[in-house]
């Protein structure tokens, strides 16, 4: 990463909050910024601007929920490109094929080091070293930021360009949106049907193939409570609908369904809560 050892982390979500302090637990000084001050959790140097968290940092590293808010932490006024010239940028969060494209090229053209690497496996990967990065940038530009992924990431993956690199990502999430839409179904069925839901989710956190949803967000979704923890249902909706528009007219009819339920839980009002809450949408258990 060069002679400085100072990163900043843009946004302050779950994932943010997760990998900054990671960082921190392996030596690098941090500069964060975040439009609420108060959502930024552990060691750092809170800053005013995202230009003022970027100047004189070796990477600027973003984990923000949209486009929008992509664009504004980057390209906005006192944007991180105002005093990043030179260092590396990675933007880690899960945003659309179109805008990626775009933040390549003006990342790229503002004379940052850009790398787009969407990251999968949620807090407990960020905090275990367990997540895997889809990358796509410069080969000398990877290298460089390679070494800042592996603190959080077990595996690194590249992909050919930006627009593919965040379709992997949002096809990633709008499979792992199916497995809880489904697993909410089979509760639901379950409980029409009377039969024992506990020692379903017992077999089913253990064997097949939905076992590690079922162990994270089975008994979650038999209480009904869903505080949040790994990743909000509104965060899950906004990358289904990505996902919808990236595809256009050729939407399978299995994710169309599952997008008019997390549809169905955002206007119930559930966004907040854990994704697990998407079995409320449907009037499943309790």
């Amino acid at each position: 990463m060069g002679e400085s050892n100072t990163v900043a982390v843009l946004g302050a979500g779950i994932m943010a909050n997760a990998v900054a302090n990671t960082l921190h637990a392996h030596g690098f000084e941090l500069r964060r910024y975040n439009r609420t001050t108060a959502a930024i959790d552990g060691p750092a140097i809170v800053c005013a601007s995202p230009a003022q968290a970027a100047e004189g940092a070796a990477a600027v590293w973003s984990f923000v929920h949209d486009d929008t808010a992509s664009r504004a932490v980057w390209f906005g006024q006192d944007g991180a490109l105002e005093t990043a010239d030179g260092a590396i940028a990675i933007e880690s969060s899960t945003l659309s094929p179109q805008y990626a494209d775009q933040w390549m090229r003006e990342v790229t053209g503002s004379g940052a080091r850009a790398v787009l690497a969407p990251v999968t496996g949620s807090r407990p990967g960020a905090i275990n070293r367990a997540l895997v990065a889809f990358v796509t940038g410069s080969t000398a530009d990877l290298a460089v930021a390679d070494s800042l992924l592996r603190v959080v990431a077990r595996d690194v993956i590249r992909v050919e360009s930006a627009a593919a690199t965040a379709v992997v990502k949002l096809l990633n999430n709008a499979l792992a949106a199916t497995i809880l839409t489904a697993l909410a179904e089979a509760l639901t069925a379950a409980t029409t049907l009377g039969l024992n839901r506990h020692q379903l989710i017992e077999v089913w956190a253990q064997h097949g193939w939905a076992a590690p949803v079922t162990a994270a967000y089975g008994e979650a979704m038999l209480s009904g409570a869903h505080p949040l923890t790994n990743c909000a249902l509104a965060v899950l909706a906004k990358d289904v609908h990505y996902t919808l528009a990236a595809l256009g007219d050729q939407v399978p009819a299995v994710l169309a369904a599952v997008a008019d339920r997390f549809d169905a839980a955002m206007a119930a009002g559930l966004g907040s809560q854990e994704m697990s809450a998407i079995i409320d949408a449907a009037g499943g258990p309790p």
